[in-house]
């Protein structure tokens, strides 16, 4: 059985608005805490967090709606897998931007060499995200297939 056989919409809906209800409560409680920490560190981490935070909601609802797609049966489930290449866009760009900070905080320069793969990385990213989730949806369906056979003999 794949991960996404048992867990039902409901299940997924209601873990994914707690994760995010955490998220975004540790989000505020840093923000709450900015001006009692002085530490330039700690105020730039906490900047690039609020600058990404947009960026890091859109991503998980979109990963939400991906792994609700995913709970359902075929043929319904097959949006799912362009739903999560779609969200490996914007976690690609989450994770270009992470480098570019850690860059910018240790002032090492050696971060913006990877400026120049940004753009080869999402299509990847995207294509070969694409193609595990059909390929993945096509083998539980031809494992399916072939356990409901054997089954019938």
């Amino acid at each position: 059985m794949s991960r996404h056989d048992d867990k039902s919409v409901l299940r997924v809906v209601f873990s994914r608005l707690l994760g995010l209800a955490c998220f975004l409560l540790i989000v505020y409680l840093l923000n709450y805490l900015l001006p009692y920490i002085d530490n330039r560190l700690y105020s730039e981490a906490v900047n690039f967090l609020n600058d990404n935070v947009i960026l890091l909601i859109f991503m998980a609802v979109i990963y939400a709606a991906g792994e609700i797609f995913y709970a359902l049966v075929f043929p319904l489930n097959l949006p799912a897998p362009i739903i999560n290449a779609v969200a490996s866009y914007f976690l690609v760009q989450f994770i270009f931007n992470l480098l570019l900070f850690v860059g910018k905080v240790t002032g090492e320069k050696a971060f913006r060499v990877f400026e120049g793969f940004r753009e080869p990385a999402y299509i990847i990213v995207f294509v070969a995200v694409l193609a595990a989730g059909y390929l993945g949806i096509f083998l539980r369906l031809a494992g399916g297939g072939r356990k409901a056979k054997k089954h019938r003999d």
